[in-house]
């Protein structure tokens, strides 16, 4: 009998970076300038597939302290689309291109300095990315790379990768390994250099002028079609409105909406929406609705601080100590749930952070509901599944406007992580959303701008990019409102 032939082996990414990327011949190798003044390395390694495409890792090497920060890669993409993200790194960074072994040896220097004074590189570099470097060999001559301050001693110097809570654990962590007075420290340092969040490069298409520039326009522009709309009747408005928005009917919930790019059009558009909803709402709430969410969170919120402090609470621990530097630095930028997971179970076993993630997968309502109740008898004072158990409350219209407090999901906690803030922030949203509450949508828009200094403060990215979502959902829910 013929024996059949078993069809070729189709890996992972991940698995055909660890198992074959080295036998890719290599593409380029580019490192930014000035990498040894700074002290902060970012390098990429591509190399090229026999169908013409790139795979390419990159890695945020710090040479006086940290060593591999963080690292990303991309698979089998077009050699335009490396192209794209080369052209990206060098406008933010001034990239040149370099010889592999500089590469090789600056990754390798940082990656064992670190290590000598007790520093993990980034999880994602251990596992995979590291792969993409050649086999230490006698091949691969050695470069001398210059690791910690003139003296040689480690120097950290707090980046935007590093919060305080995280600051303050590499502090302690040096005290620890190499001893007061055997290293030095800065605090509070803007590198911008060092500005690369998991998973892609600052984009560097805007500075601060040109924000400066974009948000004066706006708001010129959305005073002057204010004006414009005011001269109207209420029942013109709301028929320039539904007019205006009716593209969101067919839209792609994160296609044109959230767009980067510049179509005047659509942004003359998205400015007079901006401007009707602005009107409408003025004529539809009842501002003393408004004023008094805003008075009892802003009352709930002074109680609490927004920080990663409480991340152990937030997975779980009874004790800050289980959290080391690696654990937080991994934690607070993967953004992958089947990782996050992964992670925590290989760390600390089942904790109830785990039990929430496991949940949030589940589509049947009924087994939802069962295991939301399981949990919460085993872990009744765990936030985030007190969040889950009212969101799938919202869900079946069984939530009430009572339960919107800090008090309720949070306890006599005075501290609560970015991620906990941002997920209660999202509930309140889907229970006004449910309910075609005006008054609640425009109320968690005064409360969340920044600028109103009404919540907790906070510098987290997520966080502030919740913002515009809310200003998106307040279009939305009010067009619904005005349909229904």
């Amino acid at each position: 009998m013929k024996q059949q032939k078993q069809s070729p082996q189709i890996l992972s990414p991940e698995n055909y970076i660890r198992q074959r990327a080295r036998n890719l011949p290599l593409f380029r190798c580019l490192v930014n300038e000035g990498w040894e003044e700074e002290g902060l390395a970012h390098a990429t390694i591509a190399r090229k597939h026999v169908n013409g495409n790139i795979t390419y890792c990159s890695y945020l090497v710090d040479l006086k302290c940290l060593g591999v920060k963080d690292t990303i890669y991309e698979f089998n993409v077009l050699e335009d689309e490396f192209d794209e993200y080369r052209e990206k790194l060098d406008t933010t960074l001034g990239m040149i291109e370099s010889d592999y072994n500089l590469v090789h040896n600056i990754i390798h220097a940082g990656w064992e300095y670190a290590e000598d004074i007790g520093f993990e590189p980034h999880r994602d570099f251990l596992s995979i990315t590291q792969y993409m470097l050649e086999e230490e060999s006698d091949e691969i001559p050695l470069i001398e790379i210059a690791c910690g301050d003139e003296n040689g001693k480690p120097f950290f110097v707090q980046g935007p990768l590093e919060d305080e809570t995280l600051a303050k654990i590499i502090i302690n962590k040096l005290e620890k390994n190499v001893g007061r007075g055997n290293f030095n420290y800065v605090l509070g340092l803007d590198q911008s250099m060092s500005g690369m969040p998991h998973g892609d490069w600052d984009n560097g298409d805007w500075d601060d002028e040109d924000d400066d520039d974009l948000y004066d326009d706006f708001l010129d522009d959305l005073d002057s079609f204010y004006e414009e709309y005011a001269e109207n009747s209420h029942e013109e408005n709301i028929a320039t409105f539904l007019s205006l928005t009716q593209y969101l009917e067919d839209m792609d919930p994160e296609g044109d909406l959230f767009s980067d790019n510049r179509d005047p059009d659509r942004d003359e558009r998205i400015v007079r929406i901006e401007a009707l909803a602005d009107i409408l709402y003025d004529e539809l709430v009842d501002f003393e609705d408004v004023s008094k969410w805003l008075r009892k969170w802003s009352k709930e919120s002074n109680s609490y601080t927004v920080t990663n402090n409480a991340f152990n609470q937030m997975l779980g621990l009874q004790d800050a100590d289980e959290i080391e530097y690696e654990d937080l630095s991994y934690l607070t930028k993967e953004k992958e749930e089947t990782k996050l997971m992964q992670y925590v179970r290989e760390k600390w076993g089942e904790l109830p952070y785990v039990t929430f993630l496991s949940l949030r997968d589940l589509d049947d309502v009924e087994e939802k509901r069962g295991k939301i109740a399981k949990s919460l008898k085993q872990y009744p004072d765990h936030a985030l599944l007190r969040l889950e158990e009212k969101m799938a409350k919202i869900q079946e219209g069984k939530w009430k406007k009572t339960e919107l407090s800090f008090k309720s999901i949070f306890g006599d906690r005075t501290e609560i992580t970015p991620y906990e803030y941002l997920e209660w922030l999202t509930v309140k949203l889907r229970y006004f959303l449910a309910n075609y509450d005006l008054a609640g949508i425009e109320g968690l828009l005064h409360f969340c701008n920044p600028e109103n200094k009404l919540g907790p403060d906070y510098e987290d990215q997520d966080i502030l990019a919740f913002f515009p979502i809310l200003y998106a959902a307040r279009v939305s829910v009010l067009r619904m409102f005005l349909n229904k």
